[in-house]
Order: structure tokens, then C-alpha cells, then sequence
């Protein structure tokens, strides 16, 4: 099983480091730029998984077994809210989000060094589980899964209407601006970030049916709170597999990357440095709240029809929008 978590790692390090799919691109391009490709890939991916998680579970159903068991369903409560907005700006101040982090990692950037270290740093001192461990309690422990309401293919049609809805929305208020893609032809819009989000969005299809969904920061926010005894070693194993796969990411990355030469990148300013190790700190506060990063909490939760997803995605593009609007005025 070891083995097939490797695989699955080296699988999205390379897509990802072939497509420049990032969430933190998408809300950098997003609020700063007035470009909708890297969302548009987002949504891609979102899609795909929507799709594919759906007739996964479908399929798990007709043969008697639970269909929810491999999802992603995650706690809902506050905490949902505001580490969604929280982990947004700390992306935003990074310039990267969890998975980018260990994309730029393989690719020899050190400031994904900064970025790292400002997470784990978040993940042992963090101050919401030391002095209001009740405050941000969810109130559905155990998540809401919308196939109970909808069904499996009608919670997924409704997500995949839903998407298109978010991506129709962005593109009419664009367009009203004045900036960004105007207009729509298919061979526009099938751009590297698109592609690469799609081929995500089908990886963790395959993943889900064998295994579950892909999850990146949240079992590496494990590590501190395990090495101290303050979660069981149980919880340390349970994570073991995930961590190999974010391994496998880097060195899918590297790989991805070596047709290119890689090299080391040293950050040329002092700022950068410091928003990455801050972006770090709240990235991992927002993970610790919201239980999932970009990628567990947004691209896996909401394709797996967690209700959870849905208010941790848009929460994550609300934060990133904050976020980029402080980066802009501090350079």
C-alpha cells in the first residue's frame, strides 16, 4: 500500500509540475492579474473528481458497500469557516499553497524551505487548539455527506452544475471589467493548467477507488502533535501513508523538473522570507481548524460531497483575496 501511495505522489508531482496547477496561482491570477486560467483549472479538476468520485460511489453502492466509505468528509463547524480564510491568506502571503510547496521543493526553490518551516512551526505552536480547544468545535463531527440528501450521481450532477455555474459567474464579471479572457472557444481554453487540472482530477478518481481521497498538509500537521505525545502513535501510522505520498510529490517534481535542469533558486529579498514563513504558520493554523489544505479540504472534500467543502472553498478564494491585497501594498 506503501507503494501504491509513492506511485500516486510521484503521479501529481509530475502533473503538477508540468501544468503550473496551484491554487495559490489561481487566486494570485485571479484578484491581481484579471486572468481566469489557473482557476479555470481549479474548477477542471474539481469537475473531473466531482464526476469521478461520484460514479465510484455509485458503483460502491450497487455492489452493497458503504459508497461514502473511500470520500473525504470532513468536520463541519466554524472552524471550517475560518481556516478556509486563513489558510487563503497564508497561501497568498506564500505564493504557494500546500501541494506548491512541496512542488517548488522538488523544483530546488528554497524559499519552499521558509514555507515549510513557518508550517511546522504553525502545526506545534498552534494557538487555537492551546487556548480554545472548544471554540472552534465542529458542529458535525463526523461531516455531512450531501449523497444522504442527493444521491451519489445526483449529488454529483448537482456539484458539477454548481462548478460550471462558479466558472460562468467569474467569466460574465470579467468580461463586464473589461480585463481578463474575453469571450470563449474550447481551444483557448483547453490551456496547460486546464489539461494538468483535469488529469488531477482523474488521478484522484483512481485513487478514491482504491484507496481514498488525496489529502496533502493535514497529515503532515500530525507530526508535531504526535512526536510530543500529545496525539497516539496511531494517529502518527494512520498518516504514514499520506506522508510517503507528499514524498513521492517531491520527487515527482524533481523528475518532472529535470528535463529542465534543476537548480537551486535563492530568494532575492528579505520580504519573501518572511510572508513565506508567515504564509506557512497560517496555512498550518488553517489546516489545524479547517482539517484539510487546499487540496484535503477544497479539491477532495467538495468533489467527495462533503458539505464542508463547499464553505471551505469558497472561504480558502476569500482569504486569498485579503491575503493578495496585503502582498500587493507590501511591495
Amino acid at each position: 500500500m506503501l507503494a501504491v501511495f509513492a506511485a500516486f505522489g510521484l503521479a501529481y508531482g509530475i502533473v503538477l509540475q508540468r501544468s503550473g496547477f496551484c491554487f495559490a496561482r489561481a487566486g494570485y491570477e485571479l484578484f491581481l492579474l484579471r486572468s481566469r486560467d489557473a482557476f479555470s483549472g481549479v474548477l477542471a479538476g474539481m469537475v473531473v473528481a466531482t464526476a469521478g468520485f461520484a460514479a465510484v460511489a455509485a458503483i460502491r453502492g450497487a455492489l452493497g458497500l458503504d459508497p461514502s466509505a473511500h470520500l473525504l468528509i470532513l468536520p463541519l463547524g466554524l472552524g471550517t469557516l475560518l481556516g478556509g480564510i486563513l489558510f487563503g491568506i497564508g497561501m497568498a502571503f506564500a505564493g504557494m499553497c500546500a501541494a506548491g510547496t512541496l512542488q517548488r521543493l522538488g523544483e530546488g526553490y528554497l524559499i519552499a524551505w521558509f514555507t515549510l518551516a513557518g508550517a511546522i512551526i504553525g502545526s506545534a505552536l498552534d494557538p487555537f487548539r492551546a487556548f480554545f480547544p472548544q471554540a472552534w468545535q465542529a458542529q458535525f463531527p463526523r461531516g455531512v455527506w450531501l449523497g444522504d440528501h442527493l444521491g451519489a450521481i445526483g449529488g454529483g450532477v448537482a456539484g458539477v452544475a454548481v462548478l460550471g455555474l462558479i466558472w460562468l459567474a467569474i467569466a460574465r464579471l470579467q468580461d463586464r471589467a473589461g480585463s481578463g479572457e474575453r469571450g470563449f472557444s474550447l481551444r483557448a481554453a483547453l490551456t496547460p493548467t486546464v489539461i494538468g487540472g483535469a488529469l488531477l482530477g482523474l488521478i484522484n478518481t483512481a485513487q478514491v477507488a482504491v484507496t481514498t481521497a488525496w489529502t496533502v498538509a493535514y497529515p503532515l500537521a500530525l507530526v508535531p502533535a504526535a512526536l510530543s505525545n500529545d496525539l497516539p502513535q496511531s494517529a502518527l501510522h494512520q498518516a504514514a501513508p499520506f506522508i510517503v505520498l507528499d514524498v513521492g510529490l517531491v520527487l515527482g517534481a524533481l523528475l518532472a523538473s529535470a528535463r529542465d535542469r534543476v537548480r537551486l533558486r535563492v530568494p532575492r529579498r528579505w520580504r519573501e522570507i518572511v510572508f513565506a514563513l508567515a504564509g506557512g504558520v497560517l496555512m498550518a493554523w488553517g489546516v489545524q481548524l479547517g482539517k484539510g489544505c487546499s487540496i484535503g479540504g477544497a479539491f477532495s472534500a467538495l468533489p467527495s460531497l462533503s458539505l464542508s467543502g463547499w464553505l471551505f472553498f469558497p472561504c480558502l478564494f476569500f482569504g486569498a483575496w485579503i491575503g493578495s491585497q496585503i502582498v500587493r501594498r507590501a511591495y
